[in-house]
């Protein structure tokens, strides 16, 4: 069972199941069909949210007023006209506001501020786009490249707060009050908290030279010099999941933009409590490690607790500690605050134009920056960074090679209507058929059309779908049965009401994802349908994950579990759907980390297991979590992670094919990859779904029947209003896709495979369901 909104049983879960949350056993689908997707748990979490930051948005905590000689009076030197757009949610609902309008308009009556919670850059909605920092959204700012040919242009105008959540307090790291640890420095942050890595991100941009081995981790209290009781026992961490996007500014601060993460580390998300309340990740990750001796969490001084305290901290280890304090913000010296940006677009070579480089110039003023300390919530920056920011811009944009714009945007965020992950090698022919066995589809149902349909039906004119002869082919054959229901075929996207369905990969389920943002909006899930299952093993069009190791490692097969405790790391949960899942943990003594946990014998038996996979943010990886966590996001911290890049003559590397040729190199290695990209050196080793199923290759028989349980799928998505059935025309197109005609049509089309008839029949009783 999928998307939650078919049966009262998926929208909301028995109130009995969700009161035990401990780890289960489960599979991914076991918890959703038990639990639910989630929806009415964030419409509470989300509700709570909003509530607590309505109540802080007015309200001065800080009213100790600076003077702020050390920064400029703005003083223009001349009277602009126009108008200056101006977005960010904080910014607008806070008391800056106003503030700016009025000083900005005393100097420039002619110009209108409009400043408006939400607008992007991108979009040309706004001049200047603040709040979140673009660039450490990979997705987001890969984007923006992609659209403008553009390098991000942007400066940070105010420091976090110190302590008021959700105005960027400060990242503060937390032991009991009984640790002795006096200090601690950013490189040993990134050793405790980190795990080994082959680069980090630099904006959109892959950078191996950040890479550390495995040699500068730190998990013992030992290893930072304490003795005594302390010298051997094991750093607990504390922290959030991995997906929240509060961690992406610690990646960047401490692991140099790398995001593999310390696999021991427990992660506290929201969550609904039994009675409806919020279960608020940051309160209760900081009372559970005030209750263990040996703890350590990063959090922010609105968490504080009595029987914790803050470790001082050094930006490097020549350098002195500074404790956390209003004033070490102000100025600076305490080095995990964390900053407020402005991005605005500046096109290679070219300046600001003059509105745009006007404001910039007031909101870094003292004029500007009384507003923030007015406000009570951020804090103005120290006079040499607003100097700083005031120099560069002066500068013009930066000069980039078109090669690098959006290189990784597929890999990040393939669009809905595409595969899961991009054809890497860039050879697929959207038009080609490229099997050409035909599977006897006489068991599926036949087609047995209602009359008296009309209407329009409107779906994205890109993608898969269309790029290949599946899409026109399923409207010609539907039309043939109803020439009364027009097709519109437009880009556009199910959330904002521009189509009715919507053809392509899964929608990313997690915290922040599609179908989240979905629930945000309409507090219901989309309809989800499986309409085909992905290729074998056609790169991009949702081919099978093949498991590969070296060519003579005996090993014989691995289960779903044994491939969780390879490649992932111990879990307090998982997102299942759109919640944090307590049922998908699971502890450390199922981690796998040697040939001779699988009874390998020869060479590797002694061997660790050397795990290359692709970077952690690909969206590839949050369909292996899917599939093999359970949801979860910790994955084994010494996990290798090869990246596409571009050669030396500018062609793209083969990200897939690199990684089995370095467990061909390595021997006693393991990755996983679509089976076209298997090699000499290399072997797929068969998978089975848990311990009493046999192990299966993929193959085309057995990635179509769904024996092999790495096959993925195809879906679409649509929508009903509530209390409402669906839409006639949209339920009976569906009709028609999943019966045996539709299904010929996508068998012809020699990509995707024909769903079998168990799963058809399962995706028409849903469908019957949400025609109710």
């Amino acid at each position: 069972m999928g998307i939650a909104g078919l049966s009262a049983v998926s929208a909301q879960a028995r109130p009995e199941a969700v009161d035990d949350k401990r780890p289960t056993g489960e599979t991914y689908e076991e918890i959703l069909d038990r639990l639910g997707d989630g929806n009415r748990e964030n419409i509470v979490i989300r509700a709570e949210h909003d509530s607590r930051t309505d109540a802080r948005k007015h309200k001065r905590f800080y009213t100790d007023l600076r003077p702020l000689s050390d920064l400029p009076a703005y003083r223009p030197k001349e009277r602009l006209s126009g108008a200056i757009r101006v977005s960010g949610l904080y910014l607008h609902d806070g008391l800056i506001r106003q503030q700016w309008i009025d000083a900005f308009k005393r100097f420039h009556p002619d110009v209108e501020v409009i400043i408006t919670q939400k607008g992007t850059i991108a979009s040309g909605a706004v001049d200047i786009e603040t709040g979140p920092r673009i660039s450490d959204r990979l997705r987001a700012a890969s984007e923006y490249e992609l659209a403008t040919g553009e390098r991000l242009f942007e400066i940070d105008w105010a420091t976090g707060s110190y302590d008021v959540p959700g105005w960027s307090p400060a990242f503060v790291i937390f032991v009991h009050q009984d640790n002795p640890i006096a200090r601690l420095t950013l490189e040993q942050l990134d050793g405790i908290f980190g795990g080994s890595r082959t680069g980090g991100w630099k904006g959109t941009r892959w950078d191996p030279s950040v890479a550390r081995g495995s040699d500068k981790n730190i998990r013992t209290w030992g290893q930072l010099g304490l003795t005594g009781e302390w010298a051997d026992k094991p750093i607990r961490i504390y922290g959030r999941p991995l997906k929240y996007n509060i961690q992406l500014g610690f990646e960047r601060k401490v692991f140099q933009g790398g995001d593999v993460w310390n696999e021991n580390t427990n992660e506290y998300s929201h969550e609904m409590n039994p009675d409806g309340t919020r279960y608020t990740s940051s309160v209760e990750m900081v009372k559970d490690m005030a209750a263990d001796r040996y703890g350590i969490v990063f959090s922010d001084m609105g968490s504080n607790r009595p029987g914790i305290r803050a470790v001082p901290l050094a930006a490097a280890s020549d350098g002195g500690a500074v404790p956390i304090s209003l004033q070490s913000l102000r100025d600076r010296t305490y080095p995990l605050y964390i900053e407020q940006w402005a991005q605005v677009r500046l096109g290679p070579g070219k300046r600001l134009p003059p509105l745009v480089k006007e404001f910039l110039t007031f909101m870094l003023s003292r004029e500007g920056q009384d507003a923030i300390q007015r406000d009570g919530k951020w804090i103005p920056l120290p006079a040499a960074r607003a100097r700083e920011m005031r120099e560069k811009i002066e500068q013009t944009g930066e000069s980039v090679d078109p090669r690098e714009l959006g290189l990784h945007l597929k890999m990040l965020a393939p669009r809905r209507w595409e595969g899961e992950s991009p054809d890497e090698t860039g050879l697929v022919d959207a038009r080609k058929a490229y099997y050409r066995q035909s599977f006897d589809l006489s068991d599926l149902p036949a087609y047995r059309p209602l009359t008296g349909l009309s209407g329009t039906l409107r779906m994205p004119a890109s993608g898969q779908w269309m790029e290949s002869s599946v899409g026109q082919a399923l409207i010609d054959a539907f039309r043939r049965h109803h020439p009364s229901v027009r097709f519109e075929l437009k880009d556009g996207d199910l959330l904002a009401g521009q189509v009715d369905l919507s053809v392509g990969r899964k929608w990313s389920s997690y915290f922040a994802g599609e179908v989240f943002d979905f629930q945000q909006k309409h507090e219901r899930s989309p309809l989800e349908f499986q309409l085909a299952t992905g290729s074998f093993d056609v790169p991009g069009w949702n081919p099978a994950i093949a498991v590969f190791v070296g060519k003579d490692n005996p090993l014989p097969g691995l289960t779903i579990r044994q491939l969780d405790g390879i490649f992932g790391g111990p879990r307090r949960g998982g997102w299942v759907s759109t919640t944090w899942r307590r049922q998908a943990g699971r502890g450390a003594d199922e981690n796998i980390r040697r040939w001779s946990q699988l009874g390998v014998t020869g060479k590797c038996a002694d061997q660790p297991i050397t795990v290359y996979v692709p970077p952690l943010k690909y969206h590839i990886m949050s369909v292996f979590e899917r599939k093999v966590m359970v949801g979860g996001n910790m994955w084994n911290d010494s996990a290798r992670e090869i990246p596409l890049a571009l050669n030396p003559d500018g062609t793209r590397t083969v990200p897939s094919n690199d990684r089995v040729a370095a467990v061909a190199s390595d021997g006693c290695g393991i990755t996983f990859a679509s089976p076209s990209f298997g090699q000499e050196g290399a072997r797929m080793v068969p998978v089975a779904e848990n311990a009493r199923s046999p192990f299966i290759l993929p193959t085309l028989e057995s990635v179509r029947n769904r024996s092999y349980p790495l096959h993925l799928e195809v879906y679409g998505y649509t929508d009903r209003s509530p209390g409402k059935p669906l839409d006639p025309n949209v339920a009976e197109f569906l009709r028609f896709v999943l019966s045996r005609e539709g299904q010929q049509i996508i068998q012809r089309d020699g990509k995707w495979l024909p769903l079998t008839p168990d799963v058809a029949n399962a995706q028409l009783d849903r469908l019957r369901r949400a025609m109710e």
